[in-house]
């Protein structure tokens, strides 16, 4: 027997219903600006779910993540998903449920509201966060050439995705029917193009969702069973500038193109080829997992961390700035940006060189309002590049000690050219690595449970 999916009237316990398949309630808080939208995830309820598993655990797909993202900055007028990264797999239960709370908070100096996802799956066990990121009203529109209503592509190759489900059971990823929406898929240069569509049994919910996860899941198989991600089976886990353009499309054209460091840019488009859906930049991990893993999934690590280099939403405009180059400063001047170049020496020298300049820079009051740029080339590793300056690698932990001792000194540390320092500037971080005049700062995540000993990881990298 199907289990019921509906709920008791909340609005009698002073919530809002969200009037979602996913969550069931809303309530605004009363000593901020703050939203919390609560529901249960179950296999039982939602039996989609249970068709998205790795190894032998249903795992919650990427795309649902983002689902529950767009439902909650749609109840706070943000339309657009600037950023969203899965810290920490969620694993469900094949029978019960699990608990799950979206948290929006009030906005920041710039207008976005940071959001989490946490689940617990009893009273008695503590939340885990798994998704975070940030809201935005405005910023995510689609490409210039966004039209796909030519299809199949001109001059697109067509590629045998006979084999797609069974060679991504294979790698480790099971999708079941409700997941096997990719029927179609071309290639041109390097762009992927697919085609995918929800089974008929999960459309009756379309109306009720952004875009059904199914979905939007589907529309990442053709690029992982095409090597796009790597030569690994590969999930989606981090996301930029996310928008919904239309709601209730329940089967998709969709664009994939290489975009910034390992990651692809997404173009979602309905049958007459108008976006629904498009994604700035999408990043995808291997999917490595002990398949005796046990089912209720890797509990996460409580304190350990690993760096991810979160690419910046577009810079609409730089400051004016006056820069000067600290070899060329004058005496007794404090322009708005002073700038260090560094690399290509001994480790030793180099950082003894660095100490003094800011022991120079923290000593009295003359560079109180302006900013000193320590720029180096090549000392960090974005995108799985080589670190080519290893001096300047050292630098780097140089100046994260002397931020971590001072902060608000106006120290940044940068890995780019001297032509990006406006946009160093302009992203408001104490360390910038820019790439092809792509700026990304860094974050730290949560290392899934497992991927440290003995086995039971999903993401990896």
């Amino acid at each position: 027997l199907g289990a019921r999916t509906d709920v008791g009237d909340v609005a009698a316990a002073g919530l809002e219903a969200a009037e979602h398949p996913l969550l069931g309630a809303a309530v605004t808080l009363a000593d901020s600006d703050g939203v919390v939208l609560t529901g249960l995830l179950s296999p039982a309820t939602q039996r989609w779910l249970a068709d998205h598993r790795v190894g032998e655990t249903i795992v919650l797909p990427g795309a649902a993540f983002v689902e529950l993202a767009l439902r909650a900055g749609d109840q706070v007028g943000c339309g657009v998903l600037a950023e969203l990264t899965v810290e920490t797999p969620l694993p469900l239960p094949a029978r019960g449920g699990v608990r799950v709370q979206v948290a929006v908070s009030a906005p920041d100096g710039t207008g976005r509201r940071p959001i989490s996802v946490y689940s617990r799956p009893d009273d008695e066990a503590p939340w885990t966060l798994h998704a975070s990121g940030a809201l935005a009203a405005t910023g995510a529109r689609p490409p210039g050439d966004a039209d796909l209503a030519a299809w199949p592509p001109p001059g697109a190759e067509p590629l045998d995705v006979s084999a797609a489900y069974p060679a991504l059971a294979d790698a480790g990823l099971g999708y079941g029917p409700a997941f096997q929406g990719l029927k179609a898929a071309w290639q041109s240069g390097g762009d992927l193009y697919a085609e995918v569509e929800l089974p008929s049994d999960e459309r009756d919910q379309v109306g009720r969702l952004g875009l059904h996860p199914a979905l939007l899941d589907a529309a990442f198989h053709a690029a992982a069973f095409a090597g796009v991600f790597g030569d690994e089976a590969a999930l989606p886990y981090a996301w930029t500038d996310v928008a919904l353009h239309a709601v209730g499309a329940a089967s998709l054209r969709v664009r994939i193109r290489a975009g910034e460091a390992d990651g692809v840019s997404l173009l979602a488009a309905d049958p007459a080829g108008q976006p629904v859906l498009t994604a700035r930049s999408v990043t995808a991990a291997p999917a490595r997992l002990d398949r005796r893993a046990d089912p209720a999934g890797p509990a996460p690590h409580d304190s350990l961390y690993r760096l991810y280099w979160q690419p910046v939403p577009d810079t609409s405009s730089a400051e004016d700035l006056t820069v000067v180059e600290w070899d060329a400063l004058a005496e007794d001047s404090a322009p708005d940006v002073v700038v260090l170049r560094v690399g290509g020496e001994d480790a030793r020298m180099l950082t003894g060189r660095v100490l003094e300049v800011l022991q120079s820079w923290l000593a009295g009051d003359r560079f109180v309002g302006s900013r000193l740029v320590v720029l180096t080339c090549g000392a960090v590793s974005v995108g799985g590049a080589d670190v080519m300056d290893l001096g300047g690698a050292a630098v780097w932990g140089l100046v994260r000690s002397a931020q971590s001792e001072h902060p608000g000194a106006g120290v940044i540390v940068a890995d780019a050219e001297l032509g990006d320092v406006p946009l160093v500037v302009a992203c408001g971080e104490p360390q910038v690595v820019v790439r092809d005049g792509a700026a990304y700062v860094g974050r730290l995540v949560r290392v899934p449970g497992g991927s440290v000993g003995a086995g039971g990881s999903v993401f990896d990298g």
